[in-house]
């Protein structure tokens, strides 16, 4: 196998986002890909590359030397390397840092991983599958949002969330109970209604396990799955960290293989190849096998590569590798 160039863009779906439009990474951005570029590492191979800004903790270094992997500075110039570039998520400042280090570049197009990164094209998937929850709508308009959270959550204590197609871990939605939209919450779709967005409404699933269900998506069609993830989450949805080893029950195992099978192939057929990670998850009144879908490397990829070294019961946060 061609040796491999990473570079930690964990701002993807934010680039892709504005997409023609030219994206500005903000500085608190840029920390947080460096504070995530280690966890490449459980994904490289000897001989890759890794590319982080200045400066490298000691930590970095030497974990770095232990897995055979250089590392390159995001700020050196006149670098070339000939391995093959491997983002995180492809975008075009991605796609920018494999040819200003000399890398192969032979990603998927953007627009697909656009289409396929926003969660509208996992919303009619779920319904093209008959795994969609009831309920759920998109809308366009604050008429068309008051229509969908009074039909969704008519009790005073419903709880439901609204999405932004490309939002990622627990950003660009909001959180509310009830037939209407709050204030914040009313403000915040208006905003994007008025930026010609279309948005997700949802009832709020009483959760009891989250699953990531990563997957290679092959240039012939064929799809591997690599593992499941045990995500644990905080009150609002947010990531915390992974549990390594926690038993799955089998026939949830079986419901996300196959649904993971059919996304992926769904994926190839849209032009999209390479790596992707399905979020799933356990509530009070069943299973939800696809609940969106993250056309790049995931943390459930790096949990997975963790859980083959690490012991049972181990607790993995991101960040911190």
């Amino acid at each position: 196998m061609m040796s491999r160039l990473w570079v930690m863009n964990a701002d993807c779906e934010a680039e892709l986002a504005v997409w023609p439009a030219a994206y500005r990474r903000i500085p608190t951005i840029a920390r947080r890909n460096r504070a995530l570029a280690p966890a490449l590492l459980w994904l490289a191979e000897p001989g890759d590359a890794l590319l982080v800004d200045r400066p490298w903790e000691p930590r970095l270094e030497a974990r770095a030397a232990e897995a055979g992997v250089e590392l390159l500075a995001g700020d050196e110039a006149g670098v070339s390397t000939r391995r093959r570039l491997e983002p995180w998520g492809w975008t075009p400042s991605a796609v920018a840092d494999g040819v200003r280090f000399g890398a192969i570049v032979d990603g998927p197009p953007i627009d697909v991983v656009r289409r396929v990164s926003s969660k509208l094209f996992s919303h009619e998937l779920e319904r093209d599958l008959g795994v969609g929850i009831d309920r759920s709508s998109v809308v366009d308009s604050m008429e068309s949002l008051a229509s969908a959270l009074a039909a969704a959550c008519p009790g005073a204590e419903d709880k439901w969330v609204v999405k932004s197609p490309f939002g990622f871990a627990a950003r660009e939605r909001v959180l509310g109970r009830g037939p209407k939209a709050d204030d914040r919450s009313g403000t915040w779709a208006a905003r994007r209604f008025a930026a010609g967005e279309r948005l997700i409404v949802e009832p709020w699933l009483d959760v009891v396990r989250e699953y990531g269900v990563p997957i290679i998506v092959n240039a012939d069609g064929d799809v591997d799955v690599v593992g499941f993830s045990d995500l644990q989450t905080n009150r609002a949805g947010a990531a915390t960290g992974y549990w390594i080893g926690r038993p799955i029950a089998p026939g949830i195992v079986a419901e996300l293989t196959r649904v993971a099978i059919l996304v992926g192939r769904r994926l190839a057929a849209t032009g999209y190849t390479g790596p992707a990670g399905i979020d799933a998850l356990e509530h009070t009144g069943g299973l939800r096998p696809l609940v969106e879908i993250n056309a790049r490397w995931t943390m459930g990829h790096v949990a997975v590569a963790v859980g083959r070294t690490l012991p049972s019961g181990s607790f993995y946060r991101p960040g911190e590798s």
